[in-house]
């Protein structure tokens, strides 16, 4: 059975921010700022869970407001898992290890050695 986490992992992995996110057994639901964001949540949340019935409303005060507030690029997490590197993290969201090092930058705090990070902690994504 596919988890709540794993599907909020393949939208971040997308980029995609959905609203409310909600999974219970099969059924998703949720709200997007446009369209193109529905599509593309869909195409993700279909990738980790062939069988989902997903329920995605479009508000574009979502798109507005993202937009307004910089969310649109940025204000992502990401919360590691076992096995997780910060390349392999870099791979699966931006599609290059070598972006690791922006992950770093922005987590200075929380990741003073990168080649130690730890499962449930939370990243921010620039």
């Amino acid at each position: 059975m596919t988890t709540q986490s794993d599907i909020a992992a393949a939208l971040q992995r997308q980029g995609v921010n959905v609203y409310g996110l909600q999974v219970s057994g099969s059924e998703v639901r949720g709200t997007v700022g446009t369209e193109a964001d529905r599509d593309k949540a869909q195409q993700a949340i279909r990738a980790v869970a062939s069988d989902a019935q997903v329920s995605l409303q479009v508000n574009s005060g979502f798109a507005d407001q993202a937009t307004r507030s910089g969310e649109a690029t940025a204000g992502r997490t990401y919360t590691v898992k076992a096995g997780d590197t910060l390349s392999k993290i870099a791979k699966d969201v931006y599609g290059d290890a070598s972006q690791w090092k922006k992950i770093h930058a922005a987590n200075r705090d929380a990741i003073p050695n990168p080649d130690m990070i730890h499962p449930g902690q939370e990243l921010q994504l620039p």
